[in-house]
């Protein structure tokens, strides 16, 4: 593993900026969790659920996912939202919305020395005497 000093010429992978409209408290915690899964699942869902966040939509809870809502977007704006940017990509926002319902995914690693090789293990059989 090499650690990062800076002017080391690498670039820092950028940090997940979260929720763009804490203002809007009833949803925070839905953008919250529904933009990090993006982040690390779907860039550019991100990019995109970002500025329709920006614009003030709002997610609801339904039964098994969450429904996007217009908030502060316009009838009119909201529907040619849809129509050009959210219909093409209605399976893959379909899925993100489904799985973020059950949180915020997390990087699961394994104890160091899992799969090392394990010396094997010779088992002996003892003869018992039958008395």
């Amino acid at each position: 593993m090499r650690i990062l000093k800076a002017g080391d010429g690498m670039q820092e992978k950028p940090r997940h900026p979260g929720d763009p409209r804490k203002d809007l408290a009833t949803d925070h915690r839905l953008w919250k969790d529904l933009l990090w899964n993006c982040w690390h699942l779907q860039i550019d869902l991100y990019y995109l659920l970002h500025g329709i966040r920006c614009g003030g939509a709002e997610l609801t809870l339904t039964q098994n996912s969450y429904r996007l809502m217009p908030g502060e977007w316009s009838e009119s704006e909201w529907e040619d939202i849809k129509r050009k940017h959210l219909d093409p990509i209605r399976e893959k926002l379909i899925n993100i919305l489904k799985l973020t319902r059950f949180g915020k995914i997390t990087e699961e690693t394994l104890p160091p020395g899992v799969f090392e090789d394990k010396p094997e293990f010779i088992l002996v059989e003892q003869e018992r005497m039958v008395g």
